[in-house]
């Protein structure tokens, strides 16, 4: 016989109602952005992103993500974009254009994302090609003088917009040390399988830790309280990651499709 008060169990959570989760998801699709707003955003970016696509990458970050008002999408489904990005070939800040613009209105909003995006340079090169070639072989003394101002801040640019990626990307001791040193590497030892390798690589390191944390939280899960405080190690936008149609496998799939091209290239 005992005068402490009998142990009760906390009571269960709320079960989820299907309307509550319908209403969501009507919300989030209410604040996706118009064709019109993709239009004004993309407008005039085109004539004033220069840097070349870490730059262009680091530009959509902050526009879109990091100082918007009403942002587009969470960080952790803009990395998720980067990484596909980086592991197809081609320039990431193009894809990256057309992706924007997909998340706001499916494919007519990436056509109109990345046309506007892209057509800036198209015309300019042109113009530069048919107007300007026998000035861009033979340089004077000023116009030399002149590309190689404009070299130097887009070297700035680059250095900024990669170290604004590096801050928002690299939030866990994990990642920060892999991305110094891929760095490292990729700045002494330069092949054309070196990318798509340090890509392989960081994956498998972040999936293990992964597979860590959950280990280390299922062995918690009895107590509340340490589940959590081991949960907040996490990535904090873990629970962000987008769906984007392809299954992990057919991902690999196409990934390893395209490396015996890269391999064999000189």
């Amino acid at each position: 016989m005992g005068g402490g008060a009998p142990m009760t169990a906390p009571p269960p959570p709320p079960p989820r109602d299907d309307d509550d989760v319908e209403g969501a998801s009507a919300r989030a699709h209410d604040q996706r952005r118009t064709y019109g707003d993709i239009a004004a955003s993309f407008s005039l970016m085109g004539w004033t992103a220069f840097g070349g696509p870490a730059a262009h990458v680091g530009l959509f970050n902050k526009t879109f993500v990091r100082d918007a008002a009403r942002p587009w999408m969470s960080q952790g489904v803009f990395s998720e974009l980067l990484a596909l990005g980086q592991c197809m070939p081609g320039p990431t800040s193009t894809q990256m254009s057309f992706a924007m613009g997909i998340t706001q209105r499916g494919a007519l909003g990436g056509v109109l994302s990345g046309g506007l995006f892209q057509y800036p340079g198209l015309i300019l090169m042109t113009l530069g090609g048919a107007g300007a070639a026998e000035v861009l072989v033979n340089p004077g003394g000023i116009f030399s003088a002149f590309t190689a101002g404009v070299s130097v801040a887009g070297a700035v640019l680059v250095v900024s917009a990669g170290d604004s990626l590096a801050r928002s990307q690299a939030k866990t001791p994990t990642t920060k040390a892999l991305c110094a040193l891929s760095a490292v590497v990729s700045y002494y030892y330069a092949t054309a399988w070196l990318f798509p390798t340090l890509i392989a690589f960081g994956g498998c390191v972040t999936v293990f830790e992964a597979h860590q944390r959950e280990k280390r939280v299922k062995k918690l899960d009895a107590n509340a309280d340490a589940s959590a405080s081991a949960s907040a190690d996490a990535d904090a936008d873990a629970d962000e990651v987008a769906h984007l149609g392809v299954k992990p496998i057919t991902g690999a799939c196409l990934i390893i499709s395209w490396l015996p091209t890269l391999i064999t290239l000189p």
